[in-house]
């Protein structure tokens, strides 16, 4: 009796275990994910290359005029605003001289207004024949050198009011201030050096290209940043300079991008840091795998692969192009169709495989 039933739980349990395998195996419906065909497509060829960052504008400021310093707004790695004021010298004696030449000009406009009559005057005088061909020399002589007199004063005011202007010191461009060479009261001289500073939005890449690469970068129609957030920055048409004599020993040669006139704190580009400059140099047909397809296991990508008992996963070689795409590199050929979405496929494909290790125990 006990043999009977035991044959019959040994039955129920093979059946059972039949029947598991049997909806294990079986293929899934076309309704429970589509299915991607890989398809050779045209895709950009880059020459990668590590560049460094360099201010294009980079430079000193140097005191144009003479002066005490009374006003320094700024301190080292400030940002500092195009037209700011970043020194300010005492103006006593400027003021003087200003007022001093603002004063001859106003003797000499007189003079010259005085002179331009008295002009006019000889001369319809000699026309009528009343005085002599000398006076009226002479007169034409007292006026060119009253107007001369004019020009030099007018000429005297504006230095001197640009000897005025000069006791502020205005940033040339907006950037950092990198060093600050004198302090607060100060007396600084024609040429003194005042201030260090570069210009955030004024950049460029240089970078070494090797020798087999020069033909390939020079037709290059497009370029691109990989910035440290993994990101790229399109550059598009590169202005590209490269210097026509290689480094004997490296077989290389300088190769200098200027960048559009941009701010790129946000893309953290800093004059010294160092980026990756990316240059289109043709294309190629490649096999592209959607990031939904890829399924990771630790550092292993797999695909479901479409079988004609039921999907497959396949272990694959891909390089990752941006967030939303792979790049196959072995592991598939064109014509196979995968899984679009691995992970809806996964939790179609896990009911079954629960109900066989249920069943098993």
């Amino acid at each position: 009796m006990q043999m009977k039933e035991l044959g019959q739980q040994l039955s129920a349990s093979l059946t059972a275990l039949f029947t598991m395998l049997a909806i294990a195996i079986q293929p899934v419906a076309a309704s429970a994910t589509e299915w991607h065909t890989l398809t050779p497509q045209a895709q950009p060829v880059w020459l990668e290359l590590p560049a460094l960052v360099e201010a294009v504008a980079q430079s000193t400021i140097s005191a144009q005029t003479s002066g005490r310093i009374i006003e320094l707004p700024f301190d080292v790695n400030d940002l500092v605003p195009q037209g700011a004021v970043v020194v300010r010298f005492t103006d006593t004696e400027q003021k003087a001289r200003l007022a001093q030449a603002e004063a001859a000009l106003s003797e000499a406009q007189v003079r010259f207004i005085e002179q331009d009559k008295e002009l006019k005057r000889v001369q319809q005088i000699h026309q009528q024949g009343l005085v002599a061909k000398a006076a009226l020399d002479l007169a034409q002589a007292n006026f060119n050198a009253a107007k001369a007199r004019q020009q030099q004063a007018s000429a005297a005011a504006s230095a001197a009011k640009e000897q005025l202007e000069q006791t502020v010191v205005r940033a040339p461009y907006s950037g950092i201030l990198q060093q600050r060479l004198v302090e607060l009261g100060e007396l600084a001289t024609v040429g003194k050096p005042l201030l260090v500073g570069l210009s955030l939005e004024h950049l460029r890449l240089t970078a070494q290209l090797p020798q087999q690469q020069l033909q390939a970068a020079r037709q290059s129609n497009a370029a691109e940043l990989q910035l440290v957030n993994g990101s790229q920055l399109s550059l598009g048409v590169p202005d590209l300079t490269i210097a026509p004599q290689g480094n004997a020993l490296s077989h290389s040669f300088l190769l200098r991008l200027k960048l559009p006139v941009a701010d790129y704190s946000a893309q953290q580009l800093y004059p010294g840091s160092w980026t990756t400059l990316k240059l289109q140099t043709g294309s190629q047909q490649q096999l592209l795998l959607p990031a939904s397809a890829v399924l990771w296991r630790g550092e292993v990508a797999m695909v479901y692969l479409q079988q004609p008992s039921k999907p497959q996963l396949q272990p694959v070689r891909v390089l990752r192009l941006h967030q939303q795409q792979y790049q196959l590199l072995s592991g598939l050929s064109a014509g196979q169709k995968i899984a679009l979405d691995a992970q809806a496929m996964l939790q179609s494909l896990q009911p079954a495989a629960n109900a066989t290790v249920q069943e098993s125990k």
